[in-house]
């Protein structure tokens, strides 16, 4: 007998997703929708059908505009275009900064005229080889990263058969993470620090920093909803970061291990305290943000790094220099503090927001040999 349901019914019911007329799915998951205009067919890609549907209306648009260019005239300009702007769907706006920093400053103008079928692998390697010569091996690494990523998209876009950059190994970096940015405090550096810069407009954002071991952009984006006195808890759930075109704004942290509650003390709640008096003169009463500039904007991390300098030359001009930092060693100098206290390294990477123990202990191992006689000292074992 037959079914009185309508075929789209059934599918819905056998969970079946009916593609959309014209489009198939790929071996590896991605969608091809083949359209037709004036007769010549044209093939477009994408992770969904919202995606398609975009591409295909650019193309439309390009194609009446007389502006498309087929894929064995696509220069890697061309494509850069088109692949950022199926990017901007799903993707955060740092990540989106980052890609057209490194792109339009290191690749375009070596390899952007080129027409993408005919890169060649020693193109690669000779950009790699020049852009090394005055760019630390990390940041040269994050352009070649990039590079790969525009390439293996062109592969899946079926421009190329294969990325010409397939196989290019990264530059070796010399020089571990924890040397070159992790840097903390003494407690004498920490102490003459923070009472030079007890004067300044960011002490409070400052100093939440040392007691909490926040980053700057979770400090700068908290509210006064995100503290919890009732539960004696720092509720960070926000960071601030930045659009494609470089304006800030509030949104999530990079990983789900970066919402967390960070537990207050005493403290905590002076230097939360002082700071509500003083934003009573730079904030109207409705807005609910923790910190401000002196401006009212979001703070911003090299603002606060300019008031940081500032007191180290104050303290340099007293005969009391200290190396020079930014505001990351802060975090960096309440890890430090912490472990060296007795603190747990498992505790210290939920405060932290680290998504794994390793993390942590990579980053402040250092630490540890300090501590470590005092703790054999304090072991006691029955013989």
């Amino acid at each position: 007998m037959a079914s009185c349901c309508p075929p789209a019914f059934i599918e819905r019911r056998c969970g079946m997703a009916r593609l959309p007329q014209g489009v198939r799915k790929r071996a590896d998951g991605t969608l091809e929708k083949r359209f037709t205009v004036d007769g010549k067919r044209y093939s477009i890609y994408g992770v969904n059908s919202k995606e398609l549907q975009q591409k295909e209306k650019e193309v439309r648009r390009q194609i009446e505009a007389g502006l498309y260019t087929d894929n064995r005239n696509l220069t890697l300009d061309k494509y850069f275009e088109e692949w950022l702007a199926g990017k901007r769907n799903g993707t955060k706006g740092n990540t989106l900064k980052t890609y057209k920093c490194h792109y339009r400053k290191h690749i375009s103008p070596k390899l952007g005229n080129r027409k993408i079928q005919k890169i060649e692998r020693r193109e690669i390697l000779n950009l790699q080889r020049e852009i090394s010569q005055g760019l630390s091996a990390g940041m040269c690494n994050g352009v070649l990263r990039t590079l790969k990523i525009i390439l293996n998209d062109a592969v899946h876009d079926e421009i190329i058969q294969k990325s010409p950059a397939d196989g290019v190994k990264a530059l070796k970096e010399t020089e571990k993470a924890t040397e070159t940015y992790h840097r903390a405090l003494t407690e004498q550096e920490q102490k003459d620090f923070m009472r030079e810069m007890e004067s300044d407009y960011y002490y409070e954002f400052v100093a939440l920093l040392l007691c909490t071991g926040m980053r700057s952009g979770e400090a700068a984006a908290l509210a006064w909803s995100d503290i919890d006195y009732k539960q004696n808890v720092i509720h960070v759930t926000k960071t601030v970061t930045f659009n494609e075109d470089g304006t800030a704004t509030i949104g999530s942290p990079k990983s789900q291990s970066g919402k967390r509650d960070i537990p207050l003390n005493d403290t905590i709640k002076r230097i939360l305290s002082s700071q509500r008096k003083k934003l009573g003169n730079i904030l109207p009463m409705n807005d609910n943000r923790v910190f401000a500039s002196v401006y009212g904007d979001l703070v911003h991390n090299h603002a606060v790094n300019r008031a940081i300098s500032g007191a180290l030359s104050r303290l340099e001009a007293q005969g009391r220099p200290i190396e020079h930092f930014t505001a990351h060693a802060l975090r960096d100098t309440f890890a430090t503090r912490y472990i060296e206290q007795g603190g747990s390294p498992q505790t210290l990477k939920t405060i932290l927001g680290h998504s794994s123990l390793a993390m942590t202990m990579d980053l402040y191992s250092h630490v540890l040999p300090n501590t470590r006689q005092q703790e054999m000292d304090n072991l006691k074992i029955v013989l």
